[in-house]
């Protein structure tokens, strides 16, 4: 039971953090058609956003759980937040970088040659654009991640799903 307990939790929190990576990959892969629509260029590239978002949500959730966070500890929200997501991003560049040098490696001869030449390859520019539209879905999910652990996630799906929340006093007010 203790077991099955884990897994249905574990499954909950990849979930919910898939489904938030997936929205934001989903919306990157449609603005990558409409910049390419101009050079009259088809790409669809949902299956690959998907599985994205899956892989990223898992990295984010053990991330979660790494020495950053004992680090981090004590500090305010702002610097978890830009930390975070900064460390985030970094390891998305990296990754995208190498993927690049992978990908022209027969044209270079060679992986590290590759890497030598990587920020001469044509698709830089939309592997900037990506990077950026990446860490700031980083910067939001950490920002949440934050709130959400101040107020809880019970208030905070109350904020967000409730009919009441509009009619919410503000925070502020009910502190004082």
């Amino acid at each position: 039971m203790k077991i099955l307990r884990w897994l249905v939790e574990e499954a909950k929190a990849i979930a919910s953090v898939t489904l938030y990576f997936a929205a934001c990959f989903v919306v990157i892969m449609f603005l990558k058609q409409l910049w390419l629509v101009e050079y009259g260029i088809a790409f669809s590239g949902i299956a690959t956003a998907l599985v994205a978002a899956l892989v990223t949500a898992k990295v984010v959730i053990i991330l979660e759980h790494a020495p950053l966070t004992r680090w981090l500890q004590g500090s305010p929200g702002i610097i978890e937040v830009i930390t975070r997501s900064a460390v985030y991003t970094f390891a998305v560049l990296l990754v995208m970088i190498v993927e690049k040098a992978f990908e022209a490696r027969t044209e270079h001869g060679s992986l590290m040659m590759s890497l030598a030449n990587v920020f001469d390859h044509p698709d830089m520019p939309k592997l900037w654009a990506t990077t950026i539209c990446i860490g700031l879905s980083f910067l939001a999910y950490n920002a949440f991640a934050v709130v959400m652990r101040a107020m809880g996630r019970k208030q905070m799906v109350e904020l967000f799903l409730s009919k009441n929340a509009a009619s919410c006093e503000p925070y502020r007010e009910r502190r004082g």
